[in-house]
């Protein structure tokens, strides 16, 4: 009887073992698990069902229950990592077929070892995008791993999206329970969306930028001083077009108009709007061109460019910047650390850390420019979301949230899950 329970127990042990082997490779891969038809009848059982038959009948019950465990263990060695130290958080949104909004949370922080990371941590349905609902749902999966949200130093959320009014609400809810969650990500893409914002924002531009592929592209690997300087000369440029580009620009329009002779209706006549609108017999097209088009896209432009790079945070990316390892720390920037600390985390260093910093940092000055190890760093810039894409494809879109949160932890963590031990 004791031989024969035995025998069960190690048949029973080599079934999940084959079974968490199956599944824990198609989520390494991506791969979708199920299929249309997956009755005993069908000559394609899908993936899952047919790796099972190429190897033997075992339960396919295992996968679901392998599946749920995985991820737990992958965030439970992601909470080590993070441990009691500082981190970021940054958030994707998503929508499934149905339309349900969802938010992919990832972490970043600096491991024991001092390197950095970025890890793909949960994928969370909200039930609307109100900045406080998204604030409880990220706050419940931060407290449901013991997360300390007073270590949050950093948030970053993806303006493009169908949430994107409720992120700057959202920026100032954070920071009444975490001080220090400065919000500094993604800048190069912030600064596209604000030139997008207003092409949307004025109809008859939006309509002229439709027909364009694209209307701005910042290079990923530009440095965050150099994009600072951009944004800085931009609103000069754009307040300066303002006040003297009119002339200018109607002067070239008229040219461009006499070189190929077309016609150009007199800019004093009476501007004549579409059918169904309500006749303004005072507004000429000179008039309509220049304050409704012309001064309302800069308008806008400059309402756009206020409200992502505000003073707070370009003077946190600026002192930021020389930080960054990219050619040889050519930033690096003594003063300017200081003053990050003093100014933006006080509360992260004692007194005699803030009096010692100045010292390390001359020290460190010196090691890491005389190591040739440090001279080919590159600094760390946008994180992808391309593995959300690649497992939320339209075909595995409808599964229930659980299960494509769980999946997309251990593909996108695969580093982490592929460790564990199947005993």
């Amino acid at each position: 009887m004791n031989a024969q329970s035995s025998e069960q127990i190690l048949n029973n042990r080599l079934r999940v073992k084959t079974s968490i082997d199956i599944v824990r490779w198609f989520a390494f891969q991506g791969c979708a698990f199920r299929g249309y038809d997956e009755t005993l009848d069908s000559k394609n059982r899908a993936n899952f069902m047919e790796m099972l038959k190429l190897l033997a009948s075992y339960n396919d019950k295992v996968g679901k229950l392998v599946l749920e465990n995985a991820p737990k263990s992958s965030k439970n060695k992601i909470h080590e990592d993070v441990g009691d130290s500082r981190f970021c958080i940054i958030v994707d949104e998503a929508r499934d077929e149905f339309k349900k909004e969802q938010m992919a949370i990832i972490l970043r922080f600096v491991d024991v070892d001092g390197f950095m990371q970025k890890r793909f941590f949960d994928l969370v349905h909200v039930k609307d995008t109100l900045a406080l609902t998204l604030k409880n749902e990220i706050f419940t999966v931060l407290y449901h791993h013991c997360l300390d949200i007073q270590n949050i130093r950093g948030q970053g959320y993806d303006g493009a999206s169908s949430m994107c009014g409720e992120w700057n609400e959202l920026q100032l809810l954070f920071l009444k329970d975490c001080p220090y969650a400065y919000y500094v990500y993604c800048f190069a893409h912030r600064l596209q969306l604000a030139l997008v914002a207003v092409s949307i924002k004025v109809v008859s531009v939006h309509e002229f930028f439709s027909n364009l592929n694209f209307i701005i592209n910042v290079q990923k690997s530009q440095d965050i001083l150099n994009a600072m300087n951009i944004v800085s000369t931009i609103k000069g440029l754009i307040q300066k077009l303002r006040h003297e580009g009119w002339k200018n620009l109607v002067e070239n329009v008229v040219s461009f108009f006499k070189k190929f002779d077309i016609d150009i209706s007199e800019l004093s006549y009476r501007y004549v709007q579409d059918r169904g609108h309500y006749p303004r017999d005072h507004i000429t097209i000179e008039h309509h061109y220049h304050f409704e088009i012309f001064n309302a896209t800069i308008d806008f432009q400059m309402q756009e460019l206020d409200n992502m790079f505000g003073e707070g945070t370009t003077r946190l990316l600026t002192f930021s910047s020389t930080l960054n390892p990219k050619d040889e720390y050519k930033s690096f920037n003594i003063d300017d650390i200081c003053c990050l600390v003093k100014n933006y985390y006080p509360l992260d260093f004692s007194e005699n850390e803030k009096i010692n910093l100045r010292f390390q940092l001359k020290h460190f000055e010196v090691d890491v420019f005389s190591n040739l190890m440090f001279q080919d760093l590159r600094s760390i810039t946008d994180l992808s979301f391309s593995a959300m894409k690649i497992v939320k494809t339209r075909l595995r879109n409808k599964i229930e949230d659980k299960f494509i949160a769980n999946n997309l932890v251990v593909y996108i963590e695969r580093e982490i899950a592929k460790n564990f031990d199947l005993d």
